[in-house]
């Protein structure tokens, strides 16, 4: 298979996929207990009115309904979201009538994008020498403390080590470290810590698995068959070769970790995607939670694409 046939198979896929995904996520809601008609934003505006002046009430929430499509049938709701999504026309948010959704993800997935790829690069630069150590290691007690970290790292969920960190940098050691708000560097740190802390025990895990499997295998023999140092063979031969293997890993933890931000910018206050995601879920904002699930699901994807990709590139054994 040639590399467009198979980026345009894998789009089809991807486009069928989100397709049912913005299904599933629609119907959810739509059938949730509740709505917006009944959300706190639409009480505070609309009920006193209801009462003053029923026939301008009745008016507006004609309007509100065409305009936003909830007077139409199920099936007609879904697909318009539908065509409007996979066409990137967002529209506007239901609690902001007069700002565009496209505006606000501008200022917010930037922030939840730059979180992800932290942690990400984070975890690389900690799993990778951790991985290595111990799979040199092997069967030490190197290698048990180091696994026992990463099953640490990866045992405790992000937003618990969130509010660990907000615990003591906020009370134990307050003054140190922001626990809250976003505008400078040192607003970064805690929560990409926290992200990564998961990332690291699977970058470490899976170049431990990786180069114990590359050592075993017939040209790292033949290397020291024929003479070849230790620590260049490990290294030029062994480690450049597991790294390779790497990129399967690293591609899906940077879509996954944007998923992660999502609660962790909740306990740090992050004006990022998480933020835009619990305000649009919280109100039923049709467009905006319905866009946010489609940009996620996006994202995923294509990296796996991207990953497949590259992956197939870089290394002439793998056929696409």
């Amino acid at each position: 298979m040639t590399v467009a046939k198979f980026v345009l198979k894998r789009i089809v896929q991807i486009i069928i996929t989100l397709m049912l995904v913005i299904t599933v996520s629609y119907i959810m809601m739509y059938y949730s207990p509740g709505g917006f008609m009944n959300s706190n934003i639409m009480a505070t505006v609309l009920a006193p009115l209801q009462g003053q002046n029923p026939v301008l009430y009745h008016k507006i929430m004609e309007q509100f309904e065409s305009r936003y499509g909830l007077n139409l049938p199920l099936w007609r709701q879904v697909l318009k979201y539908i065509w409007h999504e996979l066409t990137f026309n967002f529209g506007n948010s239901m609690q902001n009538p007069s700002l565009k959704i496209s505006d606000q993800l501008k200022q917010s997935l930037p922030i939840s994008s730059l979180l992800a790829l932290g942690s990400v690069l984070l975890s690389v630069i900690i799993g990778v020498p951790l991985g290595i150590i111990a799979a040199l290691k092997r069967n030490t007690w190197i290698d048990y403390v180091v696994s026992s970290i990463s099953l640490a790292g990866q045992a405790i969920p992000a937003f618990v080590l969130a509010v660990i960190m907000v615990l003591l940098f906020g009370v134990v050691f307050q003054g140190i470290l922001p626990v809250t708000g976003w505008g400078t560097w040192k607003d970064v740190i805690l929560p990409v810590i926290c992200l990564a802390a998961g990332n690291i025990g699977v970058v470490a895990r899976y170049m431990r698995g990786s180069l114990i499997e590359t050592l075993r295998l017939d040209y790292i023999r033949t290397a020291k068959a024929k003479g070849v140092k230790y620590w260049p063979m490990v290294f030029k031969h062994g480690v450049k070769n597991s790294l390779t293997a790497m990129i399967t890993v690293i591609g899906p933890q940077f879509a996954f970790t944007v998923m992660g931000t999502i609660w962790v910018e909740q306990i740090f206050a992050i004006p990022g995607l998480g933020q835009v995601m619990q305000s649009a879920f919280t109100s039923f904002d049709y467009p905006l939670a319905i866009t946010s699930v489609f940009l996620l699901g996006s994202m995923i994807m294509v990296i796996n694409l991207l990953v497949d990709i590259v992956y197939a590139l870089i290394d002439p054994r793998v056929k696409l």
